[in-house]
C-alpha cells in the first residue's frame, strides 16, 4: 500500500512538474496578467453655440490626415472666433495648439499656440479667433492639440465655416425645443404643425419613427420614460439655405425593480426663413440597452431584445446551441447547455452616464462561434478606452468561454477614418479555423495568420465598387489588375481562380446568390464615349456560376443591355437599356428579373418581431430549444494581456480610384459610388451628401434654392453650326474665358475635357442617369448644366422654378421657359444626359 502510495505521489508530482514546464515554454516572453479594461481617461471638447453646447469631439491618440476626418460643423462668429470648451475629466493640460487646415489637407492656413488659459472645475474655456486667412462660406478643418503635463499629445477635429445668414443659433433651438416638447404631450401639440402624418408612416414601433409618424408615435405613446439627463446636439451640414442635426441621448424606464435604458439618435433637417422655420425631414431610432441580468430578458425559448432595430448581428454555432449577437455596440453570449449569458465585449456599462465610454465610433463583426461558447470577434473603429484608447484601428479578439476571459490576438492600427474603415470590415472579414483571416483594408484583399502575426496581399489596387462578397463571407470576387477579367477567391479552400472571356470582352463582378456567383460581360465594340465626355461600356450578358464553375444560368437578349444589377432573396434584378439612334448613349427600358434560388442561411435560432400591448413591436431571439429562466447565470469576463507587441502593420499599398464619390448621411458614411448617377440616387433617398475624394461637395441635399435663374450668359444666336461647341462656349465665356470649343471639339477633345482644362479649378461631372430634379442643384449653386435634347443636338439648362425650367438653346439664341414635366419626358427621352462642373 505505501509503495502505491509512494509511485502515486511521484507520479502526481511528475504531472505537475509537466504542466509547470509546458506552461513556462508556451508561456515564455508572454507573462500573463489578467485585469478588467481600463477607464476612459482622454478629455473631451464641445462648441458653445448661443448658450448651447454642440459638437462633442472625442480625442485621438495621433494625428490624423485631415482628408480622413470629417467632424461637425461649427459656424464661426463675424469676428472669425469660436467658443470651445474642454472637460479634462482629471486630465493635467500643459499646452494647448490650433491648426486651421484646409479639408483636402494640403494646406495649412494657421498654427497658433495657446499662451494663457484656465482651468476651473475640470473645464478649461477657450476663444479661438481665427486670423483674416480663410475666406467666408468656405469649409476648414480646425484641429486643436492638448498636451498633457506627461507629454502625450490628443488630438480633436471639427470642421468650421464663417456664414453670413446661417441662422444656427435659432435653427439649433427649434431642434431643441422640438425634442424637448415630445416628452410633454401638451406642448407637443404645437409639432403637428411640423409633421407631415399620412399613411407612409409606421405607427407599429417605436424603433423607428419620422416625420410621417402620428402624434403618439413622436410623444412616446405610453412608455414610461424620463426625459434625458442630458442631450448631446451636433451639426452635421449647414448652408445658406438648410441645415442638418443630429441629437443624441439615453432615456431610462423604470420597470418594477429594474431599470431598462434606451440608447436615441434622432435626425433633423430644417430650413429657416423670416416667417417661419420648416421642417424638412426627422427621423428617430431607439435601440434598448440589452441586460442579461434583467429578469425579463429571457422567457420561454426567447432572448428578449425589447425596442430595437430587427437587423440583429446574430451568429450560432453548427447545431444552434450557441449564439453569439451585437446590440447597441456590445457583443453578448449564450449558452443553451446550460443558460449561460455573458457580456462578451462593451465599452460601456449599465447605466454609465460617461459619453466617453458611449460614444459609438466602432463597430462588431462576429466571426465564428462554437459549441462550447468560444467565440472570434472583431472589434474595429475608434477605441473607448482601454489599451488602445483614442486609436482607430482592427482589433481581433478570441473569447474562451471555460476561463471566461477575452484575448486580444491582433491589433491593425488603421490610417483613415473610422467610417471608411467600417465600410472595409463590414465588406469583407472572414475567418477560418480561428488562425486564418481575410479582411478588405487599404484597397487591398489582406490574409492575416493570427498564430505568426503576418499578413499577405491577396488582391491589391482592389477599389470598394469592384470586391463583390458572398453573404456568408467565404468567397469574393474582383478585378484583375488589368481590369479585363475577374479573381474569384475561396477563403475556405484558399483557391484563386481567374474568369477570362478573351477576343477584347471584359468582365464584371456583379454580385453572390448564396456562394454562386453573378457576373456580366461587356464587349469592346459596344463601349464609346461620346462628344458630351459620356463613356458607356454596357454589358451584353449575364452568367450565373455555381462554385465549382459551372454555368447555372444566363441572360443575353439581342439589342438591350444590362447597365447594372441589384440582388436580393435569390431575385437578380437587372437594369437594362437600348442605344440611341447615334449609338452613343443609352435609353433606359423596363428592368427584367433572373431568379436563382432561395438564398436562405438555415439559421435554427431566429430573430422574430412580435406586437406588444405596452410596447408596440419589440425583437426577439427565437432560440432552439427551451430556456430555464430560473437557471439563467450571468458571467463577467476578464481581459488577459500578454507582454510584448501584438500590432500588425500592414504592407504599404497605393490608394486607388481618386474618382469613387462618399456619400454621408446622419453624420455617418452611407455608401460609396463610383458614378454621380449612383451616388446622387442614394443622397437624395437618405438626405445626404454627396463628397468626392478631394473632399469637393458634388451634391447636397436641400441645398438647392426654390427658384434661380442665372444672369450674365450670353445669347449668341446661331454663331455656332455645331450646338455642342455653342453651349459650351456660352459657359466659357460666363465664367470668363475665351470661346474655342469648335476648334477643341475638332482636335478630339470632349466637352467635359474642355470644361476642365478651359475653367480654372473645375471639376467637370458626367451626370448622365440622374433626373432633373437633382441636377439643378448646379444650377442652384449658380453653375449651368449642358442637356442633351436630341440627336446632336444640347441646350443648356440655366433656370427654373417650381413649374417650369429654363432653357437657353444657341439655335435660338434665347432663354425660353419649358414646363417641368414636359422637361424631364424630353430629356429622359435621350438617356437624361447631363453635364455640370463645381469649381475649387
Amino acid at each position: 500500500m505505501r509503495n502505491r502510495l509512494l509511485k502515486a505521489g511521484v507520479f502526481l508530482l511528475t504531472f505537475i512538474a509537466a504542466l509547470f514546464l509546458f506552461s513556462y515554454f508556451m508561456n515564455r516572453g508572454a507573462t500573463e496578467t489578467t485585469l478588467e479594461m481600463t477607464e476612459a481617461s482622454f478629455p473631451t471638447l464641445v462648441a458653445g453655440i448661443g448658450g448651447e453646447e454642440v459638437n462633442l469631439c472625442h480625442g485621438y491618440a495621433g494625428k490624423r490626415g485631415a482628408e480622413t476626418v470629417r467632424g461637425a460643423i461649427t459656424p464661426l462668429k463675424e469676428d472669425r472666433s469660436a467658443d470651445i470648451l474642454v472637460y479634462t475629466y482629471g486630465a493635467d493640460i500643459a499646452g494647448i495648439t490650433y491648426e486651421v487646415r484646409s479639408l483636402d489637407g494640403t494646406r495649412l492656413i494657421e498654427s497658433t499656440e495657446i499662451g494663457d488659459f484656465v482651468e476651473e472645475d475640470g473645464v478649461i474655456p477657450l476663444s479661438i479667433r481665427l486670423k483674416d486667412l480663410i475666406q467666408a462660406e468656405k469649409e476648414y478643418l480646425l484641429s486643436l492639440i492638448l498636451r498633457e503635463e506627461n507629454g502625450r499629445e490628443l488630438f480633436y477635429y471639427m470642421r468650421v465655416i464663417q456664414h453670413s445668414d446661417s441662422h444656427t443659433e435659432e435653427l439649433l433651438r427649434f431642434v431643441l425645443d422640438f425634442c424637448r416638447d415630445t416628452f410633454d404631450k401638451v406642448a407637443a401639440k404645437r409639432l403637428t404643425t411640423y409633421l407631415e402624418s399620412d399613411i407612409t408612416g409606421d405607427n407599429s414601433t417605436y424603433a423607428h419613427v419620422n416625420i410621417h409618424s402620428n402624434f403618439e408615435q413622436i410623444t412616446w405613446g405610453n412608455l414610461n420614460i424620463k426625459p434625458p439627463a442630458a442631450v448631446y446636439p451636433e451639426i452635421l451640414e449647414m448652408d445658406s439655405n438648410t441645415s442638418s442635426f443630429r441629437l443624441r441621448y439615453t432615456l431610462s424606464e423604470e420597470r418594477g425593480e429594474d431599470t431598462v435604458w434606451y440608447d436615441v439618435e434622432e435626425f433633423y433637417r430644417v430650413r429657416y426663413s423670416r416667417e417661419r422655420i420648416y421642417l424638412l425631414s426627422y427621423e428617430r431610432e431607439m435601440r434598448q440597452v440589452f441586460d442579461p441580468e434583467r429578469k425579463d430578458s429571457f422567457a420561454n425559448d426567447k432572448i428578449i431584445l425589447g425596442i430595437t432595430d430587427s437587423n440583429v448581428n446574430l451568429l450560432e454555432n453548427e447545431d444552434g446551441k450557441t449564439v453569439a449577437f451585437e446590440q447597441n455596440g456590445a457583443l453578448y453570449g449564450y449558452r443553451n447547455t446550460d443558460f449561460r449569458a455573458v457580456r462578451i465585449f462593451s465599452f460601456f456599462r449599465d447605466g454609465d452616464d460617461d459619453e466617453r465610454n458611449r460614444y459609438r465610433g466602432h463597430g462588431i463583426r462576429i466571426l465564428q462561434v462554437n459549441e462550447t461558447g468560444d467565440a472570434h470577434f472583431i472589434v474595429y473603429g475608434y477605441m473607448n478606452r482601454g489599451r488602445h484608447e483614442g486609436e482607430v484601428g482592427v482589433s481581433v479578439y478570441y473569447y474562451n468561454s471555460s476561463l471566461n476571459q477575452i484575448e486580444e490576438e491582433i491589433f491593425i492600427p488603421y490610417r483613415g477614418s473610422e467610417d471608411r474603415l467600417g465600410c472595409d470590415v463590414e465588406k469583407l472579414a472572414y475567418s477560418v479555423g480561428g488562425t486564418d483571416l481575410y479582411l478588405y483594408l487599404n484597397d487591398s484583399v489582406l490574409h492575416i495568420n493570427l498564430s505568426n502575426q503576418t499578413c499577405d496581399v491577396m488582391a491589391d489596387k482592389v477599389s470598394f465598387d469592384a470586391l463583390s462578397v458572398s453573404r456568408s463571407g467565404r468567397t469574393a470576387a474582383c478585378l484583375t489588375a488589368d481590369g479585363t477579367g475577374i479573381l474569384l477567391m475561396d477563403f475556405h479552400t484558399g483557391e484563386l481562380q481567374e474568369i477570362r472571356k478573351g477576343g477584347g470582352t471584359k468582365v464584371r463582378p456583379l454580385g453572390f446568390v448564396g456562394e454562386d456567383f453573378v457576373y456580366g460581360t461587356a464587349r469592346e465594340e459596344d463601349a464609346v464615349t461620346n462628344r458630351l465626355g459620356v463613356s458607356i461600356s454596357p454589358m451584353n450578358a449575364v452568367y450565373i456560376e455555381d462554385s465549382g464553375g459551372n454555368l447555372l444560368k444566363s441572360y443575353e437578349k439581342e439589342g438591350i443591355f444590362i447597365t447594372g444589377a441589384s440582388i436580393r432573396d435569390g431575385e437578380i434584378t437587372l437594369m437594362r437599356g437600348r442605344k440611341s439612334g447615334e449609338g452613343d448613349a443609352l435609353i433606359a427600358i423596363e428592368e427584367d428579373t433572373i431568379v436563382n434560388q432561395n438564398e436562405s442561411r438555415g439559421d435554427k435560432n431566429t430573430v422574430e418581431t412580435v406586437v406588444t400591448e405596452g410596447y408596440e413591436k419589440i425583437v426577439e431571439i427565437d432560440l432552439l430549444s427551451h430556456i430555464n429562466t430560473a437557471s439563467v447565470y450571468i458571467a463577467e469576463p476578464e481581459e488577459v494581456l500578454f507582454e510584448g507587441a501584438r500590432e500588425l502593420s500592414l504592407p504599404e499599398t497605393e490608394e486607388t480610384d481618386p474618382d469613387l464619390m462618399t456619400v454621408y448621411s446622419r453624420g455617418r458614411i452611407e455608401g460609396i459610388y463610383r458614378t454621380a448617377y449612383e451616388a446622387v440616387e442614394a443622397a437624395d433617398k437618405s438626405s445626404g451628401t454627396v463628397l468626392d475624394n478631394m473632399r469637393r461637395y458634388i451634391w447636397q441635399k436641400g441645398n438647392r434654392a426654390l427658384t434661380r435663374e442665372l444672369t450674365g450668359i450670353g445669347e449668341d444666336k446661331g454663331e455656332k453650326s455645331d450646338s455642342l461647341a455653342g453651349v459650351v462656349d456660352l459657359i466659357l465665356r460666363y465664367e470668363g474665358g475665351a470661346a474655342r470649343s469648335e476648334t477643341l471639339l475638332s482636335q478630339g477633345m470632349t466637352a467635359m475635357e474642355i470644361l476642365e482644362s478651359e475653367i480654372s479649378g473645375a471639376h467637370a461631372l458626367n451626370l448622365a442617369g440622374c433626373d432633373l430634379s437633382s441636377v439643378l442643384y448646379y444650377v442652384s449653386v449658380g453653375n449651368p448644366v449642358i442637356a442633351r435634347a436630341g440627336e446632336g443636338k444640347y441646350v443648356l439648362i440655366v433656370g427654373y422654378d417650381g413649374q417650369n425650367t429654363v432653357i437657353l438653346d444657341p439655335d435660338e439664341g434665347k432663354a425660353r421657359k419649358k414646363g417641368m414635366n414636359d422637361s424631364k419626358e424630353l430629356f429622359a427621352s435621350y438617356g437624361n444626359e447631363f453635364v455640370s462642373y463645381v469649381k475649387e
